[in-house]
């Protein structure tokens, strides 16, 4: 009985720090199509094929993203998901990342600013996982769950929290169904 009991808190508390639902079926993930870094320090924006979020002294950039969320995602429940398992993945100092919703509207062509909206939620890396998950005391997150807006882009960015944060991490650029994408994304149930 002792141990049902440690095992349902347990489940409950990995269920609540869990980036998406654990007693759900993932039925896929969206990511990125195109991904770029914004220099704080400069205001331009360049093209690269991972998270690249540091905050070191004076040094600060962020990671744009436009993540196109398929038709086929109608009628579900979307969920951020922010993995680091691959062998070249950096991630120190606070491991935290804030995302934000932007403005642009086409990052593709969008070669200086962030047009920064609205803080989304606030995801902290857990070494044991490879996960970031939400940090709920800080920022209630809004997109652990949300309406997936099927058919439309997301605009996002992620940004240094803190005062040494370094996140490098590769970005899948395809999803194949195997396994949970590397860098940002997200799923769908």
């Amino acid at each position: 009985m002792k141990y049902t009991a440690a095992i349902t808190l347990l489940s409950a508390t990995i269920a609540a720090a869990a980036p998406t639902p654990s007693s759900t079926t993932i039925l896929g993930y969206a990511v990125p199509s195109v991904v770029k870094i914004h220099s704080i320090n400069t205001n331009i924006n360049h093209p690269d094929q991972r998270i690249n979020t540091i905050r070191s002294g004076t040094y600060e950039t962020s990671t744009l993203f436009d993540i196109p969320i398929p038709a086929s995602a109608a009628g579900r429940t979307c969920g951020l998901v922010v993995r680091a398992q691959e062998g070249g993945d950096v991630v120190s100092g606070a491991g935290s990342l804030d995302v934000f919703k932007n403005l642009f509207t086409d990052l593709a062509s969008l070669e200086q600013g962030n047009q920064r909206d609205q803080l989304l939620a606030r995801v902290v890396f857990d070494p044991a996982t490879g996960l970031y998950d939400f940090k709920r005391g800080d920022v209630t997150p809004k997109i652990d769950a949300f309406p997936c807006p099927a058919g439309q882009t997301l605009h996002w960015e992620a940004a240094a929290v803190g005062e040494l944060d370094v996140n490098i991490v590769a970005q899948d650029s395809g999803y194949a169904g195997a396994h949970v994408p590397n860098g940002l994304s997200v799923a769908w149930w």
